[in-house]
């Protein structure tokens, strides 16, 4: 037993030594090529005291209690993000069966058995010296190990990291899709809430279009007026009519993809909107530089977690053109008497090294390693690709955003303009100043300025949402508090996250 123990232990203790070598590559994370800053953002870096948007929560950025609950009724039913973290639960496991195999996998047995053996194959003999049936028992028990391979060459550790990183690779798709479905929501909020306002402009206009057309009949009546004034007013009417009902449709299909997004129809009892000029908290989001912002989004990380599995792959394609050796092993104790299988000369074992040698392999091996090595490589560009597309959402919206305020602002003042236009050309009307023409067509001007002022404003508020997804913002429900330095290195480090 003694004799047994020994080896045992320092096969155990040799192969804890071994499994820490690694044939895979030495891991570096890809410099991608871009600009130092993002595009406008110069005269908006991150001041002191101001929250990142990746650290800034959804309850701290939006401003209105209706979109704020919907977001949280999103969060609890969505089914995209409930599969996304159900995958994250299914990785999981795959890399705690993985990470089993760096560690002996200790099993207990039992058996025991009666049987009757022949008279004529029996060795027992009865006293006058002929063979002789009889009742044979046989009972075991023990512990044993069951083809535990010895990782000298880190092919187990690789395939167990490689596991792990695709673990970790999974979790930041899930939170990226949880900042996807905060921003899908908002916008379709504010999809919804611009369609109610295009349809109660188009009321108000239709109502308005209407009582005009009862003068235009009177004053037909009359002959003041010739019927071609008649039918332009009759024509304004209609359109105005079709500009509720398209109205009414956005809303309606903006509604519908709330309810898919919400995972199930919006209760009755939600909190009254907020003004859509009250919808932030914030007027801006701080931007700083690509380094601070782009390696701190889920999309990114996950890229760079997929890019180490495949890292590790490589070191366990290496290491299969080395013998592989595995322990088989057994302890336990025996009897054909149940009550005598403890006792000491009882006591059995076995011990049975493995080993498996490459001879004709080359080949396949040689084929898995390119395999591996190409897998990594088109890893290391989709990583790149990732980084250059995630510069270019924060770039966009950047630019979309200065150019959408300086849009909503002249569009605002042009809308006030034809709104002032308009009244006095409905005075000089009524006083028979002017034209039944000229009133038609400063209200249609007018009408025209406010829709494009609200189809501005619904691009300025999703552009807002952009933003904020485009920033890494909406992990977090309350702001995160600050970190105590504000050095930022551009490194991404090694999750050491623990999994159970």
């Amino acid at each position: 037993m003694k004799h047994l123990v020994k080896p045992t232990l320092l096969a155990v203790l040799t192969a804890g030594v071994m499994s820490a070598c690694s044939m895979a590559p030495r891991y570096h994370q890809p410099k991608v090529e871009m600009a130092e800053t993002f595009p406008g953002a110069a005269a908006n870096n991150q001041r002191a005291g101001e929250v990142a948007a990746a650290n800034l929560g959804w309850q701290d950025y939006f401003a209105d209690e209706r979109l704020k609950q919907i977001i949280s009724l999103a969060l609890a039913n969505n089914r995209d993000l409930r599969v996304a973290a159900l995958n994250v639960e299914a990785v999981r496991a795959q890399y705690v069966i993985q990470r089993a195999d760096r560690l002996p996998a200790l099993s207990a047995t039992g058996n025991g058995g009666r049987s009757r053996v022949a008279q004529d194959l029996s060795a027992m003999r009865d006293a006058s010296g002929r063979q002789t049936s009889y009742i044979a028992e046989s009972y075991n028990v023990g512990l044993g190990v069951t083809a535990f391979e010895l990782d000298l060459f880190g092919r187990v550790k690789s395939l167990s990291d490689a596991a792990l990183n695709q673990y970790f690779q999974q979790k930041q798709v899930r939170d990226s899709t949880q900042i996807s479905l905060i921003a899908s929501v908002a916008k379709a909020y504010f999809d919804e809430r611009i369609a109610q306002a295009q349809m109660d402009l188009s009321s108000r206009v239709l109502t308005s279009r209407e009582e005009s057309k009862r003068l235009t009949d009177l004053q037909f009546k009359s002959g003041v007026i010739s019927q071609v004034d008649v039918d332009v007013a009759e024509a304004q009417i209609e359109t105005a009519r079709a500009d509720y009902a398209a109205a009414k449709q956005a809303r309606d299909q903006a509604n519908n993809a709330l309810t898919l997004l919400v995972g199930k129809p919006l209760p009755d009892d939600l909190p009254a909107a907020a003004p859509l000029s009250q919808q932030f908290v914030n007027a801006e989001l701080p931007v700083g530089l690509p380094s601070t912002i782009l390696y701190q989004r889920p999309d990114v990380r996950a890229a760079e977690f997929a890019l180490k599995s495949a890292n590790a792959n490589i070191g366990a394609a290496r290491a299969a053109f080395f013998p592989r050796i595995s322990l088989i092993g057994s302890i336990g104790s025996g009897s054909n008497d149940i009550g005598h299988l403890f006792n000491g000369p009882n006591r059995t074992w076995s011990f049975t090294p493995q080993i498996t040698l490459p001879i004709f392999t080359w080949g396949q091996n040689k084929g898995n390693l390119d395999l591996a090595t190409a897998r990594k490589n088109i890893a290391v560009a989709q990583y790149e690709q990732t980084v250059q597309a995630a510069f270019r959402d924060v770039a966009d919206a950047l630019v979309a955003r200065d150019s959408l305020k300086k849009q909503y602002e002249a569009k605002r003042r042009g809308e006030q303009a034809q709104t002032n236009r308009y009244k006095l050309t409905q005075l000089r009307y009524k006083h028979g100043i002017a034209s039944s023409l000229e009133q038609l067509d400063a209200e249609r001007d007018s009408y025209a300025a406010q829709q494009a002022l609200l189809s501005t404003q619904q691009t300025l508020l999703e552009n807002r949402a952009d933003i904020y997804k485009a920033l890494g913002g909406g992990l977090n429900q309350q702001t995160a508090e600050p970190a105590a330095s504000t050095t930022v290195t551009t490194t991404t480090t090694t999750s050491t996250t623990t999994v159970h």
